[in-house]
């Protein structure tokens, strides 16, 4: 097996695909008539997989949107006429959610089968029908190449109103978000790929950005036998770290430590100033952001009353940027024997936000004061931390996030 994790780039996944389009020696199409072979899919079941409905797709065009979540939300790519195949895995407890999983089986298959990653706590189905992270928008699709690809909503669907961390308050739905359902949705997608094609997939794929990165590392070292290659983009591994940084950074910056976002322009301006021509280039861009984070002082930003202006910060300000630029240090070592998360880092703070991406607006500070419970407007960092202490560490949604003690 090959694993790659990567930064945003292309290039990992690209040679992770190389010479895998249709026509490759594996490559194979739906048995008999193709509508008749996917309708009859319908009535396929395997102990606890069920599927719910099958269905021929037609082909579509390549579309895109004015406004999306990120920029590659806004893409829709062409894909071929395939199969539709969606479906849910039963729970072994009656309380716990189903697995739902979707599976897409070009009529014109390659071969391989490619499985598409989630994304913060999961919640919705992966269709498996975009491009996949950092990947060139004018390149074919996966399932245009030939690929069969697939996803699942990890054991659980968020619903309107509630923390998208609720579920884990099922031991088995927290386990289905660990790893299993991974698992679960690959065996089954192998089933029905036997059943449509005749034959198993020759190599098997895992890709996955952040939430899905982690999961992919999860593949790799718990089903490292199921799949050929892993594709593991800017993956979660300090998970437990992250989500207690996350809760830090909202309790320090409620109420008087909040900055807002003007302020927000404010230090990045100063950052700059301390910092841009380092490199001997006055060009606004901060090159060396280990040597900026030593030389920038927060402090130099106080207001002389200590009050918050509109050009300078308050004290409980300049508490909140020094605690967000520290590490965060647990009191005892973890099972993994990490004992911190690095802080975060310098430069950048006033950087445009696409849904997880971006500056302290969209991650830390939101564009309202930390809430408990934590609301839309609040960054992204809060509300995940704050969801995950509570449903996760302590698995007590009444907990006080405030009084909380790892």
């Amino acid at each position: 097996m090959t694993t790659f994790t990567s930064w945003p780039r292309a290039s990992a996944l690209a040679g992770l695909l190389t010479l895998t389009t249709i026509g490759s020696a594996g490559a194979a199409a739906l048995v008999g008539d193709a509508t008749a072979t996917c309708s009859g899919l319908a009535s396929l079941s395997d102990g606890a997989m069920r599927i719910d409905s099958a269905a021929m797709q037609a082909p579509s065009q390549l579309t895109v949107a004015e406004k999306a979540g990120s920029p590659a939300a806004r893409v829709a790519p062409a894909n071929p006429a395939f199969c539709k195949v969606l479906g849910h895995i039963a729970p072994r407890d009656p309380a716990a959610p189903p697995i739902k999983f979707e599976v897409n089986l070009p009529t014109d298959w390659n071969g391989r089968a490619l499985q598409y990653g989630g994304g913060g706590f999961n919640g919705v189905l992966i269709t498996g029908l975009g491009l996949p992270p950092a990947y060139p928008f004018d390149k074919a699709s996966p399932l245009a190449r030939g690929f069969v690809t697939y996803g699942t909503d990890s054991g659980h669907e968020s619903k309107q109103g509630e923390p998208p961390q609720t579920f884990a308050l099922n031991d088995e739905a927290f386990e289905n978000f660990a790893h299993v359902a991974y698992k679960k949705v690959r065996d089954a997608a192998v089933g029905i790929v036997k059943r449509a094609y005749g034959k198993a997939p020759d190599k098997m794929y895992f890709m996955g950005s952040s939430e899905g990165g982690r999961e992919a590392l999860t593949m790799a070292q718990r089903y490292p036998d199921d799949f050929d290659g892993i594709f593991a983009r800017v993956p979660v591994i300090n998970w437990v770290g992250l989500q207690h940084a996350g809760t830090r950074g909202g309790l320090v910056t409620m109420g008087e430590g909040w900055i807002i976002p003007a302020q927000v322009k404010l230090v990045a301006d100063a950052v700059r100033k301390t910092c841009d021509k380092a490199d001997g280039a006055e060009d606004g861009l901060v090159a060396d952001a280990v040597g900026c984070k030593a030389s920038f002082k927060p402090e130099s930003l106080r207001c002389p009353d200590g009050n918050s202006g509109d050009a300078c910060l308050s004290d409980a300000q300049v508490k909140a940027i020094a605690t967000l630029h520290a590490p965060y240090t647990f009191s005892f070592p973890l099972a993994n024997g990490l004992d911190d998360y690095p802080g975060w880092g310098i430069s950048g703070e006033d950087t445009e936000g696409f849904a997880s991406a971006g500056g302290w607006i969209s991650w830390w500070l939101g564009k309202a004061a930390p809430t408990q419970p934590p609301t839309q407007a609040n960054g992204i960092a809060w509300v995940f931390g704050a969801g995950g202490t509570q449903y996760v560490f302590a698995r007590d949604p009444k907990l006080d996030v405030t009084r909380y003690r790892p």
